[in-house]
């Protein structure tokens, strides 16, 4: 099999290289295009080693004698290098999203993204020297500029790349404004060095200098230094993202200035293509989103509820279709309220859920609910500590089993959302009358997930840990009810392999005593517990990021 498998990867390859070579004999398109821009002409590892032999032999050619082939294969060579860039941007991100070694070492290889950006630099300064020689031919263009900065764009040097995208831009500019029109920047130079100080990390000076270069196309547009500076929607939307990212303290007020910046020059300039859209408003409700409570002198998730509240206006009441929220729009608001632990939060979470499924059932919603914003809602209710949470965690547990069950799929109920409604069961307060209700509702909730667990999935270690809380918290000290449900429930830990810390602290709580605790535990203390005991329990703050939701891409 192993040697049927080699000879086919053979017969491929000698295949492709014949097509290349035959198209390139046909005069289709020149060798160097040939080899370094068909897909399938070579594997990656002999590109690579083909583009360093061209490039050498241009950027080592003596001045004033690059031959009109040579430089036209430098332009193709520079294409070659920014498509490896991407290649090597693609691995590196795939790598930096938890790729196992065994995936890493089994990826394509590619060059090092750093090299193919300095191979693009010197291909470009050899043209330039040529030029300057006298050959008027070897003048490099904006489409070669744009190749080495997005080579240094993708390149992951981070900050450093981005000053270098910003002084290549310059450049260009510059020389443009002395006469040269071969390499006058267009937008797609602009966007990609926004794009660059985008993904430079580093401290909050990033988004300061990608507002910069966006309020400098501006700049020269008006001055009519430059009619291709414009910016557009993207152009926008890359700086907001990045001030959504941001951890200045004033990020998210940055950050709706220039939405508001940008409403307001689409309006003077009559021009759609920047209008404010969803994606805009989006990153400002990320912003928003992840503010520290000192962020502002309201609360930073108030101050989301308000922005999307304006969304729904501009799309339900004016009309405006560009600015529909969207699943992420709610997602990003209702993770805000989760983090929040604002106790009013759980009653602008509930009224927000309760639209979002008013307008899906009117049929006005371009998506439909899911389990995230159930969830969100559910957490929201079980942190408030607010009388009767537990009702209306329950209420709305029951609303998504009713859309579930009637053909809403993306709101499938999951442990989680039945976690959370025991949460709230166990924070009620009141007299023994009330607790005694709460811990009805938390045992049938319980119930109701043990008997459907092909469908909404089986209870885990924090699921078992709640319902002991349950029973320490609500049922009264010294009952039989209380020491019948701790016993069963700690025997179903212990058969299930979901003894972890939380449920042994829980259980600690729930028995009656030192003696039953021990009792319990047969002779077994935490830090010597049998494997099978424990074999299910996955900790390390599971259950909460997943409760509260990663944030919505914006």
């Amino acid at each position: 099999l192993h040697t049927s498998s080699t000879s086919s990867w053979s017969s491929r390859t000698s295949l492709s290289m014949v097509v290349a070579i035959v198209l390139t004999l046909s005069g289709q398109f020149p060798s160097v295009y040939g080899y370094i821009v068909n897909k399938s002409a070579l594997p990656t590892s002999r590109q690579i080693e083909y583009l360093k032999k061209i490039t050498g032999e241009i950027v080592n050619a003596p001045i004033g004698e690059l031959s009109d082939e040579k430089i036209n294969d430098s332009h193709h060579v520079m294409k070659g290098w920014q498509k490896l860039s991407k290649s090597a941007a693609a691995v590196t991100s795939s790598a930096n999203a938890g790729t196992s070694n065994r995936q890493k070492r089994a990826a394509p290889v590619v060059a090092a993204s750093k090299e193919n950006a300095v191979a693009v630099e010197n291909l470009v300064k050899r043209l330039v020297d040529e030029a300057t020689a006298g050959n008027v031919k070897a003048n490099p263009t904006t489409e070669d500029y744009n190749c080495m900065l997005e080579s240094w764009a993708r390149s992951g040097e981070g900050v450093f790349a981005a000053e270098r995208c910003e002084a290549i831009l310059t450049s260009m500019q510059e020389q443009y404004e002395a006469g040269n029109t071969q390499v006058q920047p267009n937008l797609a130079s602009f966007k990609i060095s926004l794009m660059a100080w985008k993904h430079a990390g580093g401290d909050s000076l990033s988004s300061f200098r990608a507002q910069r270069i966006l309020e400098w196309m501006v700049s020269l547009y008006q001055q009519g230094k430059n009619d291709l500076a414009f910016p557009d929607q993207m152009s926008f939307d890359t700086v907001l993202q990045s001030w959504s990212r941001n951890n200045h303290k004033r990020a998210p007020e940055f950050a709706e200035s220039l939405l508001g910046t940008m409403e307001k020059l689409s309006v003077a300039t009559e021009s759609p293509r920047i209008r404010p859209r969803t994606l805009s408003f989006n990153a400002v409700l990320g912003a928003w989103g992840r503010a520290p409570s000192e962020a502002s002198a309201s609360k930073p998730w108030q101050r989301a509820c308000d922005i999307l509240s304006f969304m729904e206006k501009l799309y339900y009441v004016e009309g405006n279709q560009q600015v529909q929220p969207d699943r992420v729009s709610y997602q990003i608001v209702m993770g805000a309220l989760a983090r929040s632990g604002d106790p009013s939060a759980a009653i602008k979470a509930d009224k927000i859920l309760k639209f979002v499924e008013k307008q899906h059932k009117a049929g006005d919603l371009g998506w439909k609910p899911d389990t995230l914003l159930f969830n969100s809602a559910l957490g929201c209710w079980a942190h408030s500590n607010k009388k009767d949470a537990y009702r209306k965690a329950k209420s709305i547990l029951d609303r998504q089993i009713y859309h579930f069950t009637n053909g809403c799929e993306n709101c499938r109920p999951d442990v989680v959302g039945f976690t959370s409604v025991l949460s709230a069961c166990a924070s009620e307060p009141g007299d023994e009358t009330t607790k005694a209700k709460a811990f009805n509702v938390a045992a049938s909730t319980f119930r109701q997930l043990v008997q459907n667990q092909d469908d909404f999935g089986s209870p885990n270690h924090v699921t078992y840990g709640t319902m002991l809380k349950c029973v320490a918290r609500l049922l009264p000290h010294g009952s039989s009810e209380r020491k019948r449900w701790t016993k069963k429930l700690f025997r179903e830990c212990c058969s299930k392999g979901m003894v972890g810390g939380m449920v042994l602290s829980r259980m600690r709580e729930a028995a009656g005593s030192a003696d039953e605790y021990r009792h319990l535990m047969k002779g077994n203390t935490k830090g010597s517990l049998p494997k099978k005991w424990t074999q299910n329990v996955h900790e390390k703050n599971e259950f909460r990021r997943r409760a509260i939701g990663k944030r919505g891409e914006v």
